[in-house]
């Protein structure tokens, strides 16, 4: 069976913030300013990810985001250290910020994991969904009647945020109408486009990303290196595994007549061939999901899959995989009892972590996937985020 402790007690968040030295005050602001000095003394150097970018300039940073969403132009942030004369600059800058930030309005739940890491829950202000919330302390935290939900109905509802006007509304990089519409009254909306991230190193260094809004570098470079050695370990396992000792993977969850599929390009499929795996549509281009509407196409393709992950959450068995199709039923990997779901890990009210946590614990769900396809090479390692659709019970919620 899956692990059901706390994922939370495998970082080692560094408590490293060293006491703020004049010229600054108890928020972190400057209380003196002198041209041409750093007042950076901890930096973020961006190694894996290749979506967003961070230059420092004494006593501000420039944060690019280079697709902040499909067919985005790049969007610049001016990351001003409170307490310090604006500079001028000649180019476009989509966001003026001061930092540190004190709210923030999370659009998604993978930026989640990183506010926890960095210690700031509980400037968490807002939230879009508090049902696809699953950390406990970040569930605690928007418990108060203080903190405003502003997506429940699924529609990003402006007038809530303007109303509660937040330093900084973290979007989940979808290219909202209502997300520009907040920007245009004023609020600051920097798009957390991570999903964009092609592999699962790239997509956790994000954590840097939310670091310097709250200048929490130091702190984000020690728990990204844990992350990285960790997940470094880990992929050595495998690492003298030959092509034929690495099995096909199909990736993806049927839904009203239509298959959606991990890309080629994604840090899925990124992730399956790091656990020593290969996957069945390598040779596709897309960076996130992509649909799949002729089933013929589908099972040609996942007829030499030994392993199917991410399948629908709703299975308990291969009954509930023959309802949504037969032919999926009779797909090899269904056949031996080889389907995997990643909801082993689930808050109270339903929220899986995987998407959540796991976004930033890489090191975690490669773990998972190494047991999963060579069971022999993970150590004692025991599963936390996927469940076996003939060996695991479903959760119910609830973390443990």
């Amino acid at each position: 069976m899956m692990s059901r402790v706390s994922i939370l007690t495998a970082v080692s968040v560094c408590a490293c913030t060293s006491a703020l030295a004049a010229p600054f005050d108890g928020d972190g602001c400057l209380t003196s300013y002198s041209a041409g000095e750093d007042y950076f003394a901890h930096k973020a150097k961006i190694t894996n990810a290749k979506n967003f970018s961070l230059s420092y300039h004494d006593s501000y940073k420039l944060l690019t985001v280079e697709k902040p969403f499909p067919g985005g132009r790049p969007e610049t942030y001016l990351l001003n250290l409170c307490g310090a004369p604006l500079p001028k600059l000649d180019q476009q800058i989509d966001a003026v910020i001061q930092v540190p930030i004190r709210s923030v309005f999370a659009g998604s739940t993978t930026q989640n994991p990183s506010l926890l890491a960095l210690g700031q829950v509980e400037t968490i202000t807002g939230i879009a969904r508090k049902d696809f919330v699953s950390l406990p302390e970040v569930l605690a935290q928007i418990s108060k009647p203080d903190v405003t939900e502003f997506e429940s109905s699924g529609a990003i509802d402006v007038e809530r945020i303007v109303s509660a006007q937040p330093d900084v509304v973290l979007a989940a990089g979808s290219g909202s109408a209502e997300m520009a519409q907040v920007r245009n009254l004023g609020i600051s909306v920097v798009n957390h486009s991570d999903w964009q991230e092609t592999t699962p190193l790239g997509r956790a260094e994000w954590v840097k990303f939310v670091a310097a809004l709250y200048n929490e570098e130091a702190k984000a470079n020690a728990v990204y290196d844990e992350i990285t050695t960790e997940y470094a370990t880990a992929v050595a396992r495998v690492a003298h595994l030959t092509d034929e000792q690495k099995p096909w993977v199909l990736s993806g969850s049927a839904f009203e007549g239509t298959f959606f599929a991990a890309g080629g390009a994604s840090f899925v499929a990124a992730s399956i061939v790091d656990a020593g795996g290969r996957y069945v549509f390598e040779t596709d281009t897309n960076a996130g999901s992509f649909q799949i509407h002729d089933f013929e196409r589908l099972i040609g393709s996942a007829l030499d899959a030994q392993f199917w992950i991410h399948a629908s959450n709703d299975y308990l068995s291969l009954a509930d995989i023959a309802a949504d199709d037969p032919r999926l039923a009779a797909l090899p990997a269904a056949q031996a009892g080889q389907v995997w779901m990643p909801d082993a890990l689930k808050g109270p009210n339903g929220g899986v972590q995987i998407y959540e946590m796991g976004t930033l614990r890489p090191d975690l769900v490669i773990k998972d996937l190494i047991s999963i396809l060579h069971p022999d090479l993970v150590g004692d390692h025991e599963r936390v985020f996927y469940r076996s659709i003939t060996n695991d019970t479903k959760t119910t919620g609830g973390n443990t």
